[in-house]
């Protein structure tokens, strides 16, 4: 930040303005106001001024307007304002700054992550004309020329807009143009939105009564085919009763046994038609529907968690799965909105939206909105605007960890749905944020409150509530008739021995597949690997091929038939020879999804199977097709990764299947039990959710682990009891603040060096709370070489530390000797 100087007593006071530049770099910057923008100048509004030695432009957000003048230079005046108004409330900039102080990032990439990319404008950024661009000819000089331009040019910079037009500064045309529709950012060709179209099938209106029903089901005596799939129409629809329902077209086909050329030939006759409408979304005359009968448990739960909001602005509810915990949050939505209050409602998946934003709307209304990154720039861009401009436009909000930078005007709960789920963490780029925690600080800034839910609560957040940091709600009877499946554990060792495997299966667990498939049931099976085989490896001399530029194996992909590396994304072609001793005797080791995928489908050829896997999801709506497959029982056995344990609610589902459990287990982290144990229990509680019981089955070498006991007896104060001495023996969290820093470099002697004063000069105040610099497991990624030093910070002591660490590495990064390297500071990992 530059240092500032007030101006002497009596003088008049010029204005200035503290500017945050959407750039990775440290602190404030303070420009000059012309007189005739002084008055449109206010904080949260962006500006247009120039950065660097190049003079690039920069849309700029104004923090705070003052007299002061920079002591040590000259400054640059603002040239232009782009606001009639603050695009950025004052409770966004100081969760902002929160934000940045605690996780030792710059507020240029805060704002980076919290503003929608349409409305960052720098130099470089990239212009297309949008498909309506005819329509906003106007007669205006520049705006048409700039157009004209664009119909000749596939692209411009805003640089070469603005020496097309003479202008030093073109930001305010094209925000016109922009605003208009005009223009488009050419990152988002690339990110249009198309929202996910389901089918559905009614009535029309002249067949809709029961007396033309009966004429039809009549004329229709000769067509069996046609009638059939009339009446399962009228029975699936309930057209006749007090309670219609809605009929997709997939579902209806499945359900006669129909064809699609059936379907058509009823269309034509005037007996159905089909319509379309977006995924998750609710007929436009669809009556609300009012909050279920909450059964004795929820209704304990919910009192709980009320009084625990009387003392506690966070409380933390332990719900088993199938509890019944979305309508305990409904309930407290209701309350919520009747005060007049916003409501956030934190998923860890983009793709649990879509179930969730479903149970909203149908109760709540087209009101509830959805945000999360997979969104177009313009629809965030233009949620970001109605809710700031409307506040009461969408009192709801569904979103995944983004949402946290809305423009909330009276934010008065969130909802942190598994808050356990390691997704809330932010990886890269900076800010790396922690959802959870964050929504914690974002509510008491609006003096709102906020609940923790999770069927597996973190170590962190038990121990916040035990403690009495938060209230503490509970709720440990899964909603209805239903029971907690049970679960079953699967000896491979002793398996392999008797001759009892096919693949990598057991009988035991291909047995109980097979029953659900007799009984029209479904499987979820998983496998905590995607891929085909994990590696290759010669026979003869033990080489396994390696990725060029990370120091980590390759993946074997059967589909793209192709070797693949999970860090940096670089394919290679599979080897026909050993590289190493030149022997053509290759072996496939271990086994990904795809591999399960392939044997299934030769075990279970009836079977119908689906994956769920990163490879099967890179499609916007993938995530969503596969689950509404699942959903409308299209799909008999589902295998994926993590994906399948995270919060997904389907009746029919009876069997679950843990493929590699050891594998779990053996991760060199200090959370892994508890991950592995949250990870087990959570993908076992898709199982039984209505039907009775459900029956899980682990498979393992290792399976009498204490953790896997834990999981079998759904025990997780036990996983707590367990845990929580041995972090404190080794001062791991939740007695501590962990920081990790990663340092990067091309030369490997460089990084070691550098990481070595590093240390050294942490060592000093810290001792041997230090632990490091180590290579970490991959040590070289995308041709970098890495060192982590991983510190450990007092609770009590936490903010002089981490001033410490934070003035530390100003110190000794600003040595030419250490510069170069890159250093990533995570605070907080998981």
């Amino acid at each position: 930040m530059d240092k500032l100087v007030p101006p002497p007593e009596g003088s008049s006071l010029p204005a200035f303005a503290d500017i945050i530049l959407p750039l990775a770099v440290p602190g404030l910057f303070t420009y000059a106001l012309p007189e005739a923008l002084v008055p449109r100048v206010v904080p949260g509004v962006r500006v247009v001024v120039p950065f660097g030695r190049g003079r690039k432009l920069y849309s700029g957000l104004v923090r705070r307007v003052h007299g002061e003048r920079p002591l040590a230079r000259e400054a640059r005046d603002v040239l232009d304002v782009l606001d009639t108004s603050p695009l950025v409330t004052e409770h966004q900039l100081a969760f902002w700054e929160r934000l940045a102080e605690h996780y030792l990032c710059t507020l240029g990439e805060v704002m980076l992550a919290a503003i929608p990319g349409m409305l960052v404008l720098s130099s470089g950024t990239r212009l297309v004309a949008a498909p309506q661009a005819a329509a906003a000819w106007t007669g205006d000089p520049r705006r048409d020329l700039l157009l004209e331009a664009l119909e000749r040019r596939e692209e411009l910079t805003l640089d070469e807009a603005g020496q097309l037009l003479g202008l030093r500064d073109p930001m305010p045309v094209v925000k016109q143009l922009l605003d208009a529709g005009a223009l488009m950012l050419a990152e988002e060709i690339h990110e249009r939105f198309t929202p996910r179209l389901e089918r559905y099938v009614r009535l029309t209106e002249a067949a809709a009564t029961e007396d033309a029903l009966h004429g039809w089901f009549d004329r229709l005596a000769r067509a069996p085919k046609q009638l059939h799939l009339l009446m399962r129409h009228v029975e699936l629809s309930r057209c006749l009763s007090d309670d219609p329902r809605e009929v997709k077209r997939d579902q209806l086909l499945r359900a006669s046994d129909a064809s699609a050329a059936e379907l058509t030939r009823l269309c034509e006759k005037g007996v159905f038609e089909v319509y379309e409408r977006p995924a998750g979304t609710p007929a436009d005359d669809a009556p609300r529907r009012a909050g279920v009968s909450l059964s004795e448990a929820q209704q304990t739960a919910l009192a709980q968690v009320r009084a625990g909001f009387v003392e506690k602005p966070t409380v933390l509810l332990h719900g088993v799965t199938a509890s019944g915990k979305t309508e305990l949050y409904m309930e407290l939505i209701a309350e919520a909105l009747e005060r007049g209050e916003q409501v956030l409602y934190l998923l860890p998946e983009i793709a649990l939206t879509t179930q969730v934003i479903g149970r909203l709307r149908a109760r709540f209304g087209p009101s509830v909105a959805v945000f999360h990154s997979r969104l177009s720039q313009r629809e965030r861009t233009e949620l970001w605007l109605r809710m700031l401009r409307e506040p009461q436009a969408h009192p709801v909000v569904v979103g995944a960890r983004s949402a946290l930078f809305l423009p909330f005007h009276r934010l008065g709960l969130v909802l942190v749905d598994e808050e356990h789920d390691p997704s809330y963490k932010q990886h890269d780029p900076a800010p790396r944020y922690h959802a959870r925690d964050m929504a914690v600080v974002l509510a008491a800034g609006h003096g709102g409150r906020v609940l923790l839910g999770s069927a597996t609560p973190s170590m962190e957040s038990l121990f916040n509530a035990r403690s009495g940091k938060y209230g503490f709600a509970q709720l440990t009877v899964r909603f209805g008739d239903a029971v907690l499946p049970l679960i079953e554990r699967v000896d491979l060792t002793e398996a392999r021995k008797r001759k009892r495997m096919q693949g990598n299966f057991s009988e035991t667990l291909l047995d109980a597949m097979r029953r659900a498939l007799a009984r029209k049931e479904q499987t979820i099976l998983f496998q905590n690997r995607r891929g085909y085989v994990p590696a290759w490896q010669c026979e003869t001399c033990g080489w396994i091929p390696e990725c060029e530029h990370c120091d980590v194996s390759l993946t074997y992909h059967k589909q793209d038939h192709d070797l693949r590396c999970h860090y940096c994304g670089r394919a290679y072609a599979p080897p026909t020879q050993c590289k190493a001793c030149g022997s053509n005797r290759l072996r496939m080791l271990g086994f990904g999804t795809e591999k399960i995928e392939e044997e299934l489908a030769l075990l279970l050829p009836e079977a119908r199977i689906a994956r769920l896997d990163q490879d099967t999801t890179r499609g916007k709506h993938a995530f969503e097709r596969i689950l509404g497959r699942f959903g409308e029982g299209a799909v008999d056995i589902l295998v994926g990764t993590q994906m399948v344990t995270k919060g997904l609610d389907f009746d029919q589902v009876t069997v679950v299947g843990i493929l590699n459990a050891d594998h779990l287990m053996r991760f060199p982290d200090l959370r892994a039990h508890e991950r592995a144990f949250q990870i087990m229990a959570q993908v076992a509680g898709r199982s039984g959710r209505k039907r009775d019981p459900g029956r899980v089955l682990i498979q393992g070498r290792d399976i009498h682990h204490p953790v896997i006991g834990l999981v079998v007896a759904h025990d997780v104060d036990g996983m707590y009891e367990r845990e929580l001495p041995l972090r404190q023996a080794h001062g791991y969290p939740p007695f501590s603040r962990l920081v990790r820093l990663t340092l990067k470099h091309r030369y490997e002697d460089r990084v070691q060096a550098t990481a070595q004063v590093l240390a050294a000069a942490l060592r000093e105040r810290l001792g041997e709370r230090v632990l490091g610099p180590e290579p970490p497991l991959v040590a070289r990624v995308r041709d970098k070489h890495l060192r982590d030093i991983l510190l450990k910070l007092d609770r009590l002591a936490y903010r002089g530390e981490k001033a410490f660490l934070s003035g530390t590495l100003d110190r000794v990064f600003a040595d030419p000797r250490h510069s170069p390297v890159q250093v990533v500071v995570d605070v907080d990992p998981v």
